[in-house]
């Protein structure tokens, strides 16, 4: 690919985000990659094309007039290569992936690696993040796939497909030490306990208000937290009763007790994608790895 071409595009996305960090995360490069190349490019053009500020970076006259030249041409040289590469061989290429850090390592990792060792040679980027963020990331072009809890109100999105791939279960677990001081016989005795619940709004926490709903109880967060590691810990200290995917329990299964497994036949795991005619050769094939793993068990 021409180094030159590249630089014009990191400047179109840093344009389009006003910000270093946030540009980073779009193009799954360094922050000191995207400084590099606005560097180069400045160098190349022999002046200044960004100034910064308190909130990131805005666009000198110079950067003005450079944006208005160059923005249609890298949006139809973009929009070229996407539309070639759903009709090339795999050869090369890239996947853009992302969900939570549990549905990734959980969910999808094992048809990933496979096809890692297919195809060596196609870039893999993950990254994760709030579910709606993601989504609109991946109408927006900027994303292949995400991994994600359903049901997901996917009606405001154009052009998504998603596919179902496994049955979401969760639990209440604590450690053997504050079961001893806190016994719990059934769901009910959770009123009144020590409680570490997901962040609110997570697609966690509606898992769990659901249930609620559906046991007609009511259990009030001492502890909110985000981080599924983090969870564990406090409850491996005995602080209290942790609310957590089943599978995401394997690597403590030996020093927990699980309380109550919880299984909706409505709630799922699963991955968005947009609507198959508009993937890359890439993508396709390794939503296929994903969705033949699941049709296997």
């Amino acid at each position: 690919m021409n180094t030159d071409l590249e630089l014009y595009r990191v400047f179109c996305e840093v344009v389009k985000y006003k910000n270093i960090s946030k540009t980073a995360e779009s193009m799954y490069i360094s922050q000191s990659a995207i400084t590099q190349s606005i560097q180069k490019l400045e160098n190349l053009l022999g002046g200044k094309v960004f100034h910064r500020n308190k909130n990131g970076v805005e666009l000198t006259e110079e950067g003005k007039h450079l944006y208005e030249y160059i923005k249609d041409s890298v949006e139809k040289i973009n929009n070229a290569e996407n539309i070639f590469s759903k009709y090339n061989n795999l050869e090369k290429g890239k996947v853009r992936i992302a969900g939570s850090s549990f549905l990734l390592s959980s969910l999808i990792f094992d048809p990933i690696l496979s096809f890692i060792k297919k195809y060596p040679q196609i870039d893999i980027l993950m990254n994760n993040g709030s579910t709606e963020n993601l989504m609109n990331k991946l109408v927006n072009g900027e994303l292949d796939i995400v991994a994600l809890n359903l049901p997901f109100k996917s009606k405001k999105y154009s052009n998504i497909q998603i596919i179902p791939l496994r049955k979401t279960r969760f639990c209440f677990f604590a450690s053997n030490k504050y079961l001893e001081k806190h016994p719990v016989s059934n769901i009910s005795d959770l009123e009144g306990k020590k409680l570490i619940l997901p962040k609110r709004l997570s697609s966690r926490q509606k898992i769990l208000e659901y249930f609620c709903q559906k046991e007609n109880i009511e259990l009030e967060t001492n502890y909110e937290i985000s981080s599924s590691s983090i969870m564990k810990k406090l409850v491996l200290n005995d602080i209290g009763i942790g609310f957590i995917n089943l599978e995401n329990l394997e690597d403590i299964k030996d020093k927990i007790t699980i309380i109550k497994t919880i299984e909706f036949e409505d709630i799922k795991e699963g991955i968005a994608i947009l609507n198959k005619n508009l993937l890359n050769k890439a993508t396709i094939e390794l939503v296929k790895e994903i969705e033949n793993k699941y049709k296997q068990n």
